[in-house]
């Protein structure tokens, strides 16, 4: 029982990191030259942490003088990084001085997650996805949401009157991965006769003290139900980041823009300086 906390406490840590997700504080760590710590010094060092759970398959010059670890816990990849000396490991993310993920970088090049793609092709796929457009005026973006996701909630509520009034129209492209919930709710988005009006319902009766939209779970989805939401979430993963809202729309040059997060103004501003992203690609209005 000690042997299985310890290594899955170990991997959830790493995975969460390679997800973008972090707490605390950080502070970022610039590149420094030095000798790679053994793969075979690295096992000792897992095993004593792990219990002989975790195996190194690699390791590689990392940042910062640090030496990165590839190794399996549990059937599931995971990087951890040793110091010079080979005598500690570093579980977390670790950022270089840009701000940039470095951990997410070394996790692409080593395959275990997928090269982000560019916005253009992003926002083809998004097109062709299992998707709804609320609106009828206006320019109109794409938006990745989580059910669950409140950031998600304030975007949909900032843009309803816009949309009523003809003056935007947004592409929603429902994803699940924030709370068990979100798959659940996700296909009773999805899988009603009117999507549009059960996202209407979940934000309606989204709690924000809890993050949770209104609409219950689908209690007896159809395959194809499911496998949109999961492709949904897919796409999104391929944006670089699972981040929800994750916002697609064109720039006054005519080039597809991928955003995660919020728009750093109010709604009505933005609209004045984007133009329409028209089947995935974009057309002046």
């Amino acid at each position: 029982m000690q042997t299985k906390t310890v290594a899955l406490a170990v991997g959830l840590l790493v995975v969460g990191a390679l997800g973008g997700v972090f707490a605390g504080k950080y502070l970022p760590i610039p590149y420094a030259k030095a000798d790679v710590v053994s793969q075979a010094e690295a096992q000792k060092l897992v095993d004593g942490l792990t219990h002989g759970v975790g195996k190194v398959e690699k390791t590689f010059a990392g940042p910062g003088g640090l030496t990165g670890a590839l190794v399996q816990i549990d059937g599931r990849p995971n990087i951890l990084y040793l110091t010079p000396d080979g005598k500690y490991l570093v579980v977390g993310t670790v950022f270089n001085a840009a701000g940039e993920n470095q951990m997410r970088q070394e996790a692409m090049e080593l395959g275990l997650i997928p090269k982000p793609e560019t916005p253009e092709a992003l926002a083809k796929k998004a097109a062709d996805a299992d998707s709804f457009v609320l609106g009828s005026g206006g320019p109109e973006i794409t938006a990745f949401v989580d059910p669950n996701c409140i950031f998600c909630h304030k975007f949909y509520e900032e843009a309803k009157p816009l949309i009523a009034a003809g003056k935007l129209r947004v592409r929603f492209v429902v994803v699940a991965f924030l709370k068990p919930s979100s798959a659940g709710k996700a296909e009773a988005i999805l899988g009603a006769k009117d999507p549009a009006a059960a996202m209407a319902e979940n934000e309606k009766g989204f709690d924000e003290a809890t993050e949770e939209g209104g609409i219950q779970p689908a209690k007896d989805p159809t395959p194809a139900t499911v496998s949109a939401v999961q492709n949904n979430t897919k796409l999104l993963e391929q944006s670089g980041e699972v981040a929800t809202p994750t916002l697609l729309y064109c720039n006054d040059h005519n080039a597809v823009v991928l955003k995660h997060g919020l728009p750093d103004k109010d709604l009505g501003s933005f609209l004045k300086e984007i133009h329409s992203l028209e089947h995935g690609s974009c057309k002046n209005s």
